[in-house]
């Protein structure tokens, strides 16, 4: 396990300096990007899957940050799983949702990922947001929103890559 993600991109370079100078949650993201204030982050390497606990909203920065380490993971460990728990996820601002479908999921495709599962989010925007983002998922990646965590799970055990 990394103390940190990998660092790969000039993208993230720029992102981790807008982190430094946001907020307290912010910096503990820098400081442990594996369990902070916004998320908690395993990666599965049997199960070639990261899994992805939200525990509260993230800024615009917060989720790019995020996302591009994930990013980076994947390329990286050949992820083709990710299992998220949205639980807590209270919204995703239309124009995070539309940055991860026009140009997150087409690099993460890019990468390796083929199927996205999640508990769906307690918060009805945040249900709207993890639907209208898994409805424009790109071909070559089948997402699936689950009422419990547990079936989530079970879904992505019986899936393999093409």
């Amino acid at each position: 396990m990394f103390s940190h993600p990998p660092e790969n991109s000039d993208h993230l370079r720029q992102l981790r300096e807008k982190l430094r100078q946001d907020s307290r949650d912010s910096f503990h993201l820098l400081e442990n990007f594996w369990d902070n204030p916004i998320c908690s982050i395993l990666h599965d390497e049997a199960t070639h899957c990261i899994i992805v606990v939200w525990k509260q909203y993230a800024t615009q920065i917060q989720l790019r940050y995020i996302h591009e380490s994930l990013l980076t993971l994947i390329c990286k460990h050949r992820v083709y799983k990710i299992l998220g728990d949205d639980t807590a996820l209270p919204a995703i601002p239309s124009e995070d949702r539309f940055w991860i479908i026009d140009e997150w999921f087409p690099r993460a495709v890019e990468c390796g990922l083929r199927f996205a599962a999640s508990k769906r989010p307690a918060s009805h925007f945040g249900q709207l947001a993890v639907s209208h983002i898994q409805s424009a998922a790109p071909a070559g990646i089948e997402c699936r929103s689950f009422e419990q965590l547990h079936e989530a799970r079970e879904w992505l055990e019986t899936v393999t890559p093409g």
